[in-house]
């Protein structure tokens, strides 16, 4: 089942695609102009109800499939309807009620409300020793996960192998044509794992310096221009 056109915008939404709706429309308008019949995917940190808020209060146009929770679920267009074959592969051996009880002993976090156990949030403002001590701790219980600390203060434990990149990887095996031209666009370090595919990507130019420090990838673009208009750039760039 292919859900996905030759020509793929894969992005992040917060602070990458919105930021500013002059620099959007821009860039909407510069796919039309060049006749580009773009397939989006947004790949988020938010939850599915908080991503489709965001993508309504902007306007955007909705996704052929939506990624969410850092990786950890994945919604099928035009209906949004889970992946269950993607759930079941990133659950085998998560274990949340355990993490949870781990984290019991943390007290200077808190937890993000979610609707769902797929991955589980914290909020830890400028404290990197700290979120190491946590995952030092996880690691003590040979527990199968992967953490992920962004933007100084988001912490996210997700079940194992599971970030923005394995979860692009897998919709472009099972959804994508073969050697489509794609961008992958994103501002902070939560979008490392997908910019570490080797695809065509651009780093934004209002990126976060956590994910500038890894500008030496070969295949990295880090734009002039912020959200809309370094993603805009970025396409430029490459095609």
């Amino acid at each position: 089942m292919k859900l996905l056109g030759n020509e793929i915008l894969a992005t992040d939404l917060d602070n990458t695609l919105v930021g500013h709706p002059g620099k959007l429309e821009h860039l909407w308008s510069y796919f039309e102009v060049k006749n580009i019949d773009i397939s989006l995917v947004y790949i988020t940190g938010r939850h599915f109800d908080s991503a489709m808020e965001l993508i309504e209060e902007h306007h955007l146009p909705k996704p052929n499939i939506l990624i969410c929770d850092v990786g950890a679920t994945i919604y099928l267009g035009p209906d949004f309807l889970p992946d269950e074959q993607w759930q079941i592969m990133t659950s085998a051996d998560w274990k949340p009620d355990i993490v949870l009880d781990i984290m019991e002993r943390f007290k200077e976090v808190k937890r993000q409300p979610l609707p769902n156990d797929y991955r589980l949030s914290y909020i830890v403002k400028d404290k990197p020793d700290y979120v190491r001590e946590i995952e030092e701790a996880l690691r003590e219980y040979h527990l199968a996960f992967h953490l992920i600390y962004s933007s100084n203060k988001d912490m996210d434990i997700l079940p194992s192998h599971t970030n923005k990149g394995t979860a692009l990887q897998y919709v472009l095996e099972n959804y994508a044509p073969k050697d489509p031209k794609i961008l992958v666009a994103g501002d902070s370090g939560n979008d490392l794992d997908m910019m570490r595919l080797g695809l065509p990507s651009v780093m934004v130019g209002n990126s976060q310096q956590e994910l500038k420090q890894h500008s030496h990838l070969p295949n990295v673009y880090v734009a002039n221009g912020s959200y809309a208009l370094g993603i805009q750039e970025g396409w430029h760039y490459f095609y």
